[in-house]
C-alpha cells in the first residue's frame, strides 16, 4: 500500500455568511474544496492509497471572529467593535471556533468524510499560523474534533501540531516566524501572554488585523489580499493617501508600549522613540497632512520618514533608499512607494526560500513546505529537493513589476481581480524506498459551483457514518 500527502495553507475560514453580508469572510470555495476531497476518498479507495491532509497554518482567521457571548447569534451584516475581536482567552477562542464551524458546514461535513481509521487509512494533520495561533487552547481542539467526529476508534484520525511537522522526509510549517518581525511571537510553541498567560500572545500584526482590517474591509473588502501588510502600506501611500495614514496610525498604535517607548524594534533594529513618536504625532496633525498630500517635495520627505520606521518592522531586506533605482523626477515619490512595496514583497519571498534552504540542511528533509506569504513557489533546492510555498485560497494577484495605472486599476475595480481565486496545494508522493517527491499543483476549476441542493444533500448524507 502507497501513501501520499496532501498540503494546504492559508484558508482563513472565518464566520462564514459571506453571501450574507460578512465582509470580513475571505473563504468561499466550501464546495471547491469538497469535490477535491470527494477525488481524494475515490482516489484512496480504489487504489488503497494511505493519505494525510496537512493545513499548513492560518487555516481559520480566528481574529476576524467576534467573541460573542454563548447566547448571542452571530449577524453577518453587524459591524462589531474592535474589542469584540480582541480577545484570545480559551473560552472565547472556543466560541470563535464555535461560530467558523457553524458558518462552514460544508468544509466540516467533506473533511468528516475524508478521514479513515482503517486502511486505507486517512489523516487530517492541523498546524497552526499566526492567524489561528488559537489552535492551541484544548477546548478549540476539542471543538473541531468533535465537528470532525473525530472521537472514540477515529481519534487518532485528528491530530494538531503547535509549530512544525518534520517526518517521512517533509518538513512543513507555517513561516510567520521567519519574514515580517509583526508576526512573529517569542515563543510559538507556548504562545501565551507573558503579561497575561490566560491570553495568547498577539503580535502588531494580529492586534492589527482586528483593529484596522475588521472595521475597513466594509468599505474596502479587499485589502487584506495585499501581502505583506507593509508593502499594502506603501502601495496604499502611492495610491490611496487617506488609507495609508489610517493604516500607519493603527500599526504604530499596535506595536507594543516597550517598542514604542524602549526604541528597539524585534530583530535588534534601532527605532528611535523620538522617531516614532514624531511620526504618529505628523500622522495625527490633519491640516499638516493635506499641506504634505499636494506638495511632492514634502511627500516625498513624508515617506522616507516612514521608510525609516517600517524599515525596522518589515522583513529583513527590503530596499533601503541608496538601493533604490532613481527616478525621472515627475512622479518620483509616487515610483518609489510603488518600489518599496516591491522591495517588501520581495524580502519576504526571499526570506522564505533562504529559511527553506536551512530547514533542508538542519532536518535533512527533502520536501521543505510553507504558507503565510499567499505567493505559491516552487524551487528546487539541489539533489531533487524542493521547497514549496502553498500560496493562498483567498484572492491574490500578482502585481510585482507592474506600472501604477494597473495598481490604480485595483483600487478603483477590485471586482476585476477579487473574483478569480487560484486554488494551489502540494501533492507529495513516496517511490517504493519511500522516499517522497512534491509538486505544486493548481485545481482546474471552470466555475465556482453553488451550493444548491444536492451538494446539501452529499453534505448530510456524508455526516450519517
Amino acid at each position: 500500500m502507497g501513501k501520499s500527502k496532501i498540503v494546504v495553507s492559508d484558508l482563513h475560514l472565518g464566520a462564514g455568511f459571506g453571501g450574507q453580508g460578512n465582509a470580513l469572510e475571505d473563504f468561499d470555495s466550501d464546495d471547491i474544496l469538497a469535490a477535491f476531497l470527494d477525488g481524494l476518498v475515490t482516489e484512496s479507495e480504489s487504489t488503497a492509497l494511505e493519505m494525510e491532509l496537512l493545513f499548513a497554518g492560518d487555516t481559520f482567521e480566528f481574529l476576524q471572529v467576534p467573541a460573542l457571548d454563548p447566547s448571542e447569534p452571530f449577524l453577518p451584516t453587524v459591524r462589531y467593535p474592535s474589542e469584540r475581536y480582541r480577545s484570545s482567552a480559551e473560552e472565547p477562542s472556543r466560541r470563535k471556533a464555535e461560530l467558523i464551524v457553524a458558518g462552514h458546514p460544508i468544509f466540516f461535513t467533506s473533511l468528516r468524510a475524508f478521514l479513515r481509521p482503517d486502511p486505507p487509512r486517512r489523516t487530517v494533520t492541523f498546524i497552526k499560523g499566526n492567524h489561528d495561533v488559537h489552535l492551541h487552547w484544548r477546548a478549540v481542539q476539542e471543538t473541531i474534533r468533535e465537528a470532525l467526529g473525530a472521537v472514540d476508534e477515529w481519534e487518532g484520525c485528528l491530530s494538531f501540531v503547535e509549530r512544525r511537522v518534520s517526518r517521512e522526509g517533509i518538513y512543513v510549517e507555517h513561516g510567520n516566524q521567519y519574514v515580517g518581525r509583526l508576526n512573529r511571537f517569542p515563543d510559538f510553541e507556548e504562545p501565551h501572554d507573558p503579561g497575561s498567560p490566560d491570553e495568547l500572545y498577539q503580535p502588531a500584526g494580529s492586534r492589527f488585523v482586528y483593529e484596522f482590517f475588521s472595521e475597513i474591509e466594509w468599505t474596502h473588502y479587499w485589502v487584506d489580499g495585499v501581502k505583506p501588510m507593509t508593502a499594502l502600506i506603501w502601495y496604499c501611500l502611492a495610491l490611496d493617501f487617506g488609507l495609508a495614514v489610517r493604516a500607519l496610525k493603527t500599526l504604530l498604535k499596535a506595536l507594543p508600549a516597550a517598542t514604542r517607548d524602549g526604541g528597539i524594534a524585534p530583530g535588534g533594529k534601532e527605532a528611535s522613540p523620538d522617531m516614532l513618536g514624531s511620526l504618529l504625532e505628523e500622522l495625527e496633525d490633519e491640516k499638516h497632512l493635506r499641506v504634505v498630500q499636494r506638495d511632492n517635495t514634502l511627500r516625498d520627505g513624508f515617506h522616507r520618514r516612514v521608510a525609516r520606521v517600517l524599515r525596522a518592522y518589515g522583513g529583513d531586506k527590503a530596499a533601503s533608499d541608496s538601493e533604490e533605482e532613481e527616478y525621472e523626477l515627475t512622479g518620483a515619490w509616487r515610483n518609489r512607494a510603488l518600489q518599496r512595496g516591491m522591495a517588501e514583497e520581495r524580502s519576504q519571498r526571499d526570506g522564505l526560500a533562504e529559511m527553506a534552504r536551512l530547514r533542508h540542511a538542519q532536518e535533512q528533509a527533502q520536501v521543505v513546505i510553507f504558507g503565510h506569504s499567499h505567493e505559491p513557489q516552487s524551487v528546487p533546492l539541489g539533489e531533487g529537493a524542493a521547497y514549496i510555498n502553498l500560496g493562498t485560497w483567498t484572492w491574490r494577484r500578482d502585481f510585482s513589476g507592474e506600472s501604477y495605472t494597473a495598481w490604480r486599476k485595483l483600487f478603483r475595480h477590485p471586482e476585476l481581480y477579487t473574483r478569480k481565486r487560484v486554488h494551489t496545494y502540494a501533492r507529495v508522493n513516496y517511490d517504493v524506498q519511500g522516499r517522497p517527491e512534491a509538486q505544486l499543483r493548481e485545481l482546474e476549476v471552470a466555475e465556482p459551483p453553488r451550493a444548491g441542493g444536492w451538494q446539501r444533500l452529499k453534505g448530510w448524507l456524508r455526516g450519517r457514518r
